[in-house]
């Protein structure tokens, strides 16, 4: 089960991450990905043809990110997000369900 609380500290984290290394309008587009995940997820009905892609759009900042830090900084991100992580799994296995 997700705790909300943590999850939403880590989105906090995750944005701010995001936002000192790929800037303003790239942790917007993480926003707007993992809002429309959650929303999903908490209403199955809602999973769309777009959800994959949003997915796609997270994986491939935090992946962008990795070659733009530090080696330990970015371990450091990873430690830091393991709800977010948890929760990606969590949809890309319902969404086949959908």
């Amino acid at each position: 089960m997700i705790n909300l609380e943590v999850l939403r500290l880590e989105l906090n984290y995750l944005k701010q991450v995001i936002k000192a290394v790929l800037g303003d309008k790239v942790s917007a587009e993480i926003n707007e990905a993992i809002t429309a995940l959650i929303i999903s997820f908490l209403f199955p009905n809602a999973y769309d043809s777009l959800s994959f892609s949003y997915i796609q759009t997270i994986e491939q900042y935090i992946n962008q990110i990795q070659h733009e830090i530090e080696p330990d900084k970015y371990q450091l991100l990873m430690n830091n997000i393991p709800t977010i992580r948890i929760f990606i799994e969590k949809v890309k296995f319902e969404i086949p369900k959908c």
